[in-house]
């Protein structure tokens, strides 16, 4: 048994009906696990809350759009109230790319874009802050992306939004430590799943969403800060934050040009 799952943990997991979502409740299932799942596609949902009980694990449902952040908030405060959370893992997020020949990508979509990756997970951790202040004890792990490190010319508002929960992430990091609360930061490369299948240019290293589960849930029990992959290009885009922006952008444009071009 695993020190993450050697007792029942309350777990709340966010974008849980598809890609690294489904892979982690998959991957936490067992019977000393509760796990809370919220995701907005209510079918894909009951079939992995389905799989996850076949696996002993207690489930829980809810089925929510974690951009809608009052609805969000208060649905948190009251699974919080009822089952106190030991962990909570925000996957949920989306991404949207420029349009053909360069246009710029519409505001409707941008907004969507920042509202679910920025918000909902600001909206998924503020209720829970201050009571695991309280509790002296829990577990918070934030999705970000490698594409946090250095801005992709196809996907600007989806590269802002994960640099923002990196931020965010680093600051609750240094905050919370004083109070037992360990946080943990995961920065995915190309994960095969319908989001990742949508992006419209080559996707280096791709692997499979259960072996980026099996990647993060390691990270988790060892308490990794920073949990990032794959390798090869984790190196990569950590080079490109680090170089003369001339030269990565040169690098960049040689990868995937200037755009949708």
């Amino acid at each position: 048994m695993s020190k993450l799952l050697n007792k029942k943990k309350n777990i709340i997991l966010t974008g849980a009906s598809s890609g690294i979502g489904s892979a982690l409740a998959m991957r936490l299932a067992n019977a000393d696990s509760r796990l809370i799942l919220l995701a907005r596609n209510e079918q894909r949902l009951l079939q992995i809350a389905k799989a996850c009980e076949q696996k002993q694990a207690e489930v829980i449902t809810h089925l929510i759009d974690i951009s809608e952040t009052e609805k969000l908030q208060a649905l948190v405060e009251k699974i919080d109230a009822k089952y106190p959370t030991d962990l909570i893992i925000c996957n949920a997020g989306i991404a949207n790319t420029i349009g053909k020949k360069g246009k710029a990508e519409d505001w409707q979509h941008i907004c969507k874009v920042i509202d679910t990756n920025v918000y909902g997970v600001l909206a998924s951790l503020n209720p829970l802050i201050s009571q695991m202040q309280q509790r002296k004890s829990g577990q918070i792990v934030l999705v970000s992306s490698l594409a946090a490190y250095y801005g992709m010319a196809l996907t600007p508002a989806y590269c802002a939004s994960k640099a923002a929960v990196k931020a965010y992430g680093e600051s609750l990091l240094a905050w919370l430590k004083p109070d037992g609360i360990k946080v943990n930061i995961v920065y995915p490369g190309f994960v095969k799943s319908p989001m990742s299948d949508s992006f419209p240019a080559s996707k280096p290293f791709l692997i499979s969403a259960e072996k980026a589960a099996d990647i993060i849930v390691r990270g988790i029990q060892k308490n990794k800060p920073s949990i990032s992959f794959p390798f090869p290009l984790n190196l990569g885009m950590w080079f490109l934050g680090a170089f003369p922006t001339r030269l990565s952008n040169w690098i960049m444009g040689m990868m995937y040009g200037s755009g949708s071009r």
